[in-house]
């Protein structure tokens, strides 16, 4: 995978972080559009702030400086990270199942890709523990490309909203939410997988260069 591939996607990763992490932060800055949010507020303040916390720090376990020159750092930052993950995940389950806006679209699309997200985490977490560090790269991919899509969701959704001018009271308003979320979760996705699939020789090789120095033994 060429440079500039790799400069792209790390700029683009980097702006939707920045824009979730944005919409975390002013989130309790406006009316919720889903009247059902105040009814759970403790569950939405959940997925909120730690949806928040997770775009913000996810990015860096990508970064191979930061690995290769801070693993105790990466160890424990994934860690935590992944019982982040478990929360927010779980929680975006909850109030897509009980108070979802775009009603059963809504409760199939983030049912489906909430529940990758978490099996995603767990297979990460658990093929890093069986000292799999190709594998778990991979998942942890996905676990975190299928996050980061509420992000180019919000991109897509907004601009819908000011094209038909649509009021969150509107039937068509939790249509085009569930079609915004379902495009960016197959986008993402599907990025995960090219990606994936692109630099797994070169990702195989450097997990065996991590686990080898993880064990103190020099790397030919």
């Amino acid at each position: 995978m060429g440079k500039s591939v790799r400069w792209i996607l790390a700029v683009t990763v980097g702006l939707l972080a920045a824009i979730g992490v944005g919409a975390a932060v002013t989130h309790y800055l406006q009316e919720p559009y889903n009247p059902g949010f105040l009814d759970f507020p403790t569950v939405v303040a959940l997925h909120v702030v730690l949806g928040g916390v997770y775009l913000a720090l996810a990015p860096f376990q990508f970064v191979r400086r930061i690995r290769s020159r801070h693993l105790n750092y990466h160890r424990w930052a994934g860690r935590m990270l992944v019982s982040v993950g478990l929360v927010i995940g779980l929680s975006a389950l909850f109030m897509a199942l009980v108070i979802p806006k775009g009603g059963w679209p809504e409760r199939v699309v983030i049912g489906l890709f909430g529940s990758l997200f978490l099996f995603a985490l767990v297979e990460g977490f658990l093929n890093i523990r069986a000292g799999r560090v190709a594998q778990h790269r991979e998942w942890m991919i996905r676990a975190f490309a299928i996050g980061l899509a509420i992000a180019t969701a919000r991109l897509i959704f907004f601009p819908a909203l000011l094209i038909t001018m649509t009021d969150p009271s509107e039937k068509l308003f939790g249509t085009l939410l569930v079609v915004s979320l379902a495009v960016a979760f197959v986008v993402h996705a599907g990025v995960a997988e090219l990606w994936i699939h692109s630099t797994r020789r070169s990702g195989a090789l450097r997990a065996k260069r991590a686990k080898l120095k993880a064990k103190g033994v020099k790397a030919e």
